[in-house]
């Protein structure tokens, strides 16, 4: 985790708002687009052009509100929206709407992978893993491959278009990733028996509070990612965060 200086800097200092992206005409889908990091990203991508704008939601109403909030605050057309059904929690629902997304848009432009979770205990997910991590990491995995051959049918298409548009496909994340230390792990544990393990599961109420006072808005923390779905090549495998590459 960053340090208090360094979060109350980044809270003063956020991104820039990518408004000069072009998003006209582009396939845009977005996870966990009814709140948070995804519902901003999404109105930042209806505002930018994006159609259709695909909004992966838990449940229709979810979807429904979220396209009623979009058009409030974009004026877009309310043709431009595609609402699907996506439980992240199991792995069978991941291959469905990935199904159904194969089939029913012809080219896929941006995934915008922005669901996630931060459970205040431990927790197992139907197929038996702890919430986060079938959440925010193994259905999120398994849902980027299984999309990924349709970005890839796309970049084809796409760069002998008159725009050149190079299909993304970004992940949300936390700079805390840097920080993970080997010696955290036991010796003859692996990486996910280590993240399974209860006894070692710490309570995260006090990271709310303290990102109540730290962190940036949603709106603020969307610039970064819809901004890194308008890199060029070089960003393959980066991280993007203010706007800079990170090592």
């Amino acid at each position: 985790m960053s340090s208090p200086k360094e979060l109350w800097w980044a809270a003063r200092n956020p991104p820039s708002d990518p408004q000069n992206l072009d998003f006209k005409d582009k396939a845009v889908l977005v996870t966990g687009a009814n709140s948070g990091l995804g519902h901003a990203a999404a109105i930042k991508y209806a505002a930018l052009g994006a159609n259709p704008l695909i909004l992966a939601v838990r449940s229709q109403q979810k979807g429904e509100e979220a396209k009623a909030d979009i058009i409030r605050a974009t004026k877009c057309s309310p043709d431009i929206f595609v609402i699907e059904i996506l439980e992240l929690t199991t792995f069978a629902s991941v291959r469905e709407f990935a199904d159904r997304v194969n089939a029913r848009v012809p080219q896929l432009h941006v995934v915008q992978l922005a669901a996630g979770i931060s459970t205040p205990g431990f927790e197992k997910s139907p197929d038996d893993y702890e919430m986060g991590l079938q959440v925010n990491v193994l259905s999120t995995t398994l849902l980027a491959l299984l999309l990924l051959p349709k970005l890839r049918e796309t970049a084809v298409a796409t760069t002998a278009g008159p725009d050149g548009f190079i299909p993304h496909m970004s992940f949300v994340n936390s700079i805390a990733h840097l920080e993970v230390k080997p010696e955290w792990i036991a010796d003859g544990d692996t990486l996910l028996q280590r993240i399974q393990n209860q006894s070692k599961f710490d309570k995260r109420i006090f990271m709310a509070i303290f990102y109540v006072f730290l962190g940036r808005s949603a709106e603020q923390g969307s610039r970064s990612m819809v901004s890194a779905t308008g890199l060029g090549p070089e960003s393959h495998g980066k991280f993007w965060v203010n706007d800079k590459y990170l090592p």
